[in-house]
């Protein structure tokens, strides 16, 4: 008997939102979230942590957002990085919740903005 495990890819792997405008124009996501998105939950939403559930404005598609801010008690540059990640069903949404900033990373494909401390300008990337 083999003992089969699960990796983390295919574990966490979401479907691919190629319908949204989103895969092609990630940059949209650098305006106010009221300009691309409808927010329809509100998870969290302290100083430096936000979690959402949006939907693009242009196709439907649902995303499950999160904002998260460390503090930088040194110098005041917070690092910043935003998570977008593709739902379909309550099930994936209720997943998402219940992950931490670091979970959040094993899921794909994201569109990942990260701002980190030193960075002139924030980074944009879908990550598959």
């Amino acid at each position: 008997m083999t003992n089969k495990k699960k990796t983390c890819s295919a574990y966490n792997q979401l479907r691919t939102p190629t319908q949204c405008v989103l895969w092609k124009y990630p940059e949209l996501v650098n305006a106010p979230i009221s300009g691309p998105f409808e927010l329809l939950e509100t998870y969290s939403k302290d100083s430096h942590l936000w979690r959402y559930l949006l939907r693009c404005r242009e196709c439907g598609q649902r995303y499950f957002f999160e904002f998260y801010e460390e503090i930088d008690w040194v110098d005041g540059e917070d690092p910043q990085y935003s998570t977008y990640l593709p739902v379909e069903t309550d099930a994936e949404i209720a997943k998402l919740q219940n992950a931490t900033q670091v979970e959040l990373l094993q899921f794909t494909p994201r569109l990942q903005k990260d701002f980190p401390k030193g960075a002139k300008e924030p980074t944009l990337r879908w990550v598959q």
